[in-house]
């Protein structure tokens, strides 16, 4: 399903520094917002901090984002999950699969003590997105009719003996 490379968009690209002064970090990498939006439900992430320790394991959080036509803040949160670092991740978002052409932006904040960190995300644009819970809604509403057509059946056959 995911073996196409060509239905693989790198959409973020993108590395960022902690600040430092006499060696220490003064101030933290602030969280990555790219101005991508996304319209597709599946994404490959994969973070890494090149001057990290090897000991290191988790990368830090990405959180999607729905804009919302109420509220002050404009946007609500779909899901979050924890990355790991060095590590290339495959993630099918189904939080909100039925919104108008499934726009979201994503948002990484990365752990506060990393010296600095490159994120790459890409989207998967192939055809074959697997099942959304609308597309599960409507076989089970499909299966429901075919089984209530067989049970007509069934019952029409069963007053003829």
């Amino acid at each position: 399903m995911y073996s196409i490379g060509a239905e693989w968009l790198l959409r973020v690209n993108r590395t960022n520094n902690a600040t430092f002064a006499d060696g220490k970090i003064t101030k933290a990498i602030d969280p990555i917002e790219p101005d991508v939006v996304f319209t597709h439900s599946t994404i490959g992430i994969y973070v890494v901090c090149p001057s990290g320790k090897e000991t290191w394991y988790r990368a830090g959080d990405l959180y999607q984002a729905f804009t919302v036509p109420f509220g002050v803040a404009g946007a609500a949160q779909g899901e979050s999950l924890r990355l790991v670092l060095n590590r290339y991740t495959i993630h099918r978002f189904t939080t909100f699969p039925s919104l108008e052409g499934n726009k979201y932006v994503i948002s990484f904040s990365p752990m506060w003590y990393f010296p600095d960190v490159k994120i790459q995300i890409w989207e998967y644009v192939g055809t074959n997105q697997g099942a959304t819970l609308d597309s599960l809604a409507a076989s089970e509403k499909q299966q429901l009719q075919r089984t209530a057509a067989l049970q007509t059946s069934v019952n029409k056959l069963l007053r003829r003996q």
